[in-house]
């Protein structure tokens, strides 16, 4: 880097055009600096591997030493994959191509000694995923392994979505490489017209370092190839299904008023920007995140800040324990903060707890006219209700959960402090659910397309978010348990409200938008909100103003919904302006979302634009059954599987049981959902129908979400 003269009290440092390569990261400290790049300074995590270092050893096989642990390989600037099983062949995969066998004595058995290898598995119910690190093999050839600390909710690897990395024998193709950690050595076949006199090894996991720092800028600099850092991803965060990683190409920490702009961060093996703990005013602009390996950008303060913090889902404290003092007890946490016309795409590359923006112990965190997608988790990530006032505000996030479940293109929790305590009762936990929260989360004139899982996703125990104009284009929006939602002016095409386990007295406000199905609860009190109705149901099928009858069927306190044709201006092109004298509350209702700046909006992708239909669902097959004095149904739909908490569509759930019935004896409950009976795995009602006396011996259930074994000396 080359310092210039102090310009407007302003140190500017520029870095020349051309690739620099960074062994280890810059740390900057103090006030008033800019680090500017000419067009095209790139900056590499790398190090070079002397040419006269290399080996030949047969069968187009080179080595070379590496002393420094190397995590990825360039040649020419073009990287080499390394040695896996199975290899990678579908992008469109999980993995790019998984095998249940990877952990197998079977297939372990073609290996002479896999230490310094890695298993990569999807979580078992696909709420992200798992790393672990190869010690050894067994002398039965099962894995020594350590690691799998990557999820906060352990329930072990998936079983068939797995492959293994860094193995030696795998090594079958040009184009792959492998690292020997016992002799620090690389190993590569060769492709053909490959030159090794140009290669570098990937060691370096970060590039900025800013602490104590003010007013400092980064600015046109394009920062690649990193080393992944999936084995450091360890620290709980509050409740949340998330581990994290403090760390990322660029991180800042104690920093004010500092500024990344027309930055290009791709093929990153970490986060991208990490804003760790106490941070005010950070800004990311007009930036380019692509192919990153974690996040793309972390907003995350420290657990200190949190009063009565807990970390794992199920952890509970007493009514008594718990510290009613509303807000933050400390200002170790990001806020004020803004990601204003980015392009993200392509997050989640290696890590599968990822998204595009991930908000945890932060407050006013502002997302603006960014595109978001192509991604393996949630576009964004809203992790605890600490401490809100997040505004999300034109953005576009499509093509989401590509290989994750149950989750939604913006996704969120609320697991705070009166979120399932013991001793509280639901109709007074309410008066808990502001406690964490210094101001409601704004969703509003975005636009959001999820085609597995929903387009909003309002999960455990959200509250205070208000949903304004926005457009859902497949997936819906779901509200679960949570407090003081207000919903309006939304347009939810070809689906429509999804509403799951609320509290008896929630002060949820859903009105006025325009659904295209009928209303989609689970497990719902009698009474849904303060206000729940004077909706659209969008017919294109009907002239003149009717009643919704299919939502009062539904919600029969729902007396004022209507349905009409809306007359969209032009849905083909993503205008969905009604055009019916009644709506003119939607005469302002946005037809352009993502990002704005020139240079990225010619590049940015754009959700697929759906064909749309009216009050359509499809009946679905019977599945019910009735035995043994309980009836019961498969779980069938993504919405079932979230309340319900099961490994994809899998299970009976209960749905009645009669007294003194062999399944009232041994303690089935309605809502129950039965997973395995005598060892044997319960996936549908057609397996339960071929177990015979099925409740005796050991019935193992999900109940709210928890396993149970039910034994015929239950006691209910």
């Amino acid at each position: 880097m080359i310092p210039n003269p102090i310009t407007d009290n302003f140190t500017v440092i520029r870095i020349p055009a051309g690739i620099h390569r960074l062994p280890e990261p810059v740390r900057v400290s103090g006030r008033n600096i800019r680090i500017l790049g000419e067009d095209g300074a790139v900056l590499r995590g790398t190090r070079r591997i002397p040419t006269d270092s290399w080996q030949y050893e047969g069968e187009n096989i080179y080595s070379a030493p590496c002393p420094d642990p190397a995590d990825g390989l360039l040649i020419s600037g073009q990287p080499y994959i390394m040695a896996r099983y199975p290899k990678f062949t579908d992008p469109d995969e999980v993995f790019g191509g998984y095998a249940a066998d990877c952990t197998d004595p079977s297939k372990t058995a073609d290996w002479a000694d896999p230490t310094g290898g890695y298993i990569h598995a999807m979580h078992r119910h696909l709420w992200g995923g798992y790393s672990y690190a190869i010690d050894g093999k067994n002398p039965d050839g099962t894995l020594r392994l350590s690691g799998g600390w990557q999820n906060n909710r352990q329930m072990g690897m998936h079983e068939s979505y797995r492959f293994a990395e860094n193995i030696h024998e795998e090594m079958t193709e040009p184009g792959e490489w492998y690292y020997d950690v016992r002799e620090k050595r690389i190993r590569l076949r060769l492709r053909e017209g490959d030159c090794l006199t140009d290669a570098e090894a990937v060691v370096n996991a970060s590039f900025f370092l800013l602490e104590n720092c003010e007013s400092v800028t980064l600015e046109n600099l394009t920062l690649e190839y990193s080393r992944r850092t999936f084995m450091e991803t360890k620290e709980p965060l509050l409740r949340s299904d998330w581990t994290i990683y403090r760390g990322g190409a660029v991180v800042l920490r104690n920093c004010r008023d500092c500024t990344l702009n027309r930055m290009t961060l791709r093929n990153v093996g970490s986060n991208g920007v990490f804003v760790d703990g106490k941070n005010r005013n950070i800004t990311v602009s007009r930036s380019l995140f692509s192919h990153i390996g974690a996040t793309a950008v972390c907003f995350v303060g420290h657990p200190e800040a949190v009063r009565s913090p807990l970390f794992e889902y199920n952890e509970t404290l007493p009514l008594a324990e718990i510290d009613k003092t509303p807000g933050p007890q400390a200002d170790c946490y990001p806020a004020e903060c803004t990601v204003d016309n980015c392009l993200i795409e392509y997050v989640g590359t290696t890590e599968k707890q990822a998204t595009g923006i991930q908000i945890s112990m932060a407050y006013s965190i502002t997302l603006r006219d960014t595109t978001i997608c192509h991604t393996s988790r949630a576009g964004i990530n809203i992790s605890e209700g600490t401490f809100g006032g997040h505004r999300i505000e034109g953005c576009d996030v499509f093509d989401t959960v590509r290989e994750t479940g149950d989750h939604g293109s913006l996704n969120s929790w609320g697991r705070d402090r009166f979120w399932h305590v013991p001793d509280l009762a639901d109709t007074d936990a309410g008066s808990l659910a502001s406690l964490d929260m210094l101001a409601p989360n704004v969703i509003t004139r975005s636009r959001f397309r999820c085609d597995h899982g929903w387009d909003i996703d309002l999960d455990d125990g959200s509250s205070n978010y208000i949903i304004t104009e926005n457009l859902c284009l497949h997936g819906g929006l779901k509200l679960r348990e949570g407090f003081r939602r207000t919903v309006k002016h939304n347009i939810i095409v070809n689906n429509s409200v999804h509403c799951h386990v609320w509290y008896p007295f929630s002060e949820d406000i859903v009105e006025e938008n325009i659904v295209f199905d009928s209303y989609l609860p689970i497990s719902m009190p009698e009474k849904w909100g303060t206000s729940f109705g004077k909706n659209i149901l969008h017919s294109a099928d009907i002239s003149g103003i009717l009643p919704a009858a299919s939502l009062n069927k539904i919600y029969p306190n729902d007396r004022d919904s209507i349905s009409l044709n809306a007359g969209f201006t032009d849905p083909s092109t993503g205008n969905y302006i009604p055009t019916h004298p009644l709506l003119s509350a939607f005469a302002g209702f946005p037809t352009e979302f993502g990002v704005r700046y020139e240079p990225l909006r010619r590049i940015a992708d754009t959700p697929v634009l759906p064909s749309y239909c009216s009050d359509s669902a499809a009946s679905e097959t019977d599945s019910s059954i009735c035995l043994d004095g309980m009836t019961g149904k498969n779980i069938e739909t993504d919405g079932e599987m979230s309340v319900y908490g099961t490994a994809e569509h899998n299970g009976v759930l209960v749905l009645t049981v009669e007294e003194n019935s062999p399944a009232d004896k041994i303690g089935l409950q309605p809502d129950d959902v039965i997973t395995e009976i005598r060892g044997k795995t319960i996936r549908n009602t057609d397996a339960l129908r071929d177990i015979p006396a099925p409740f005796s011996g050991e019935v193992t259930i999900l109940r709210k979400q928890q396993k149970l074994i039910l034994k015929e000396t239950s006691v209910k």
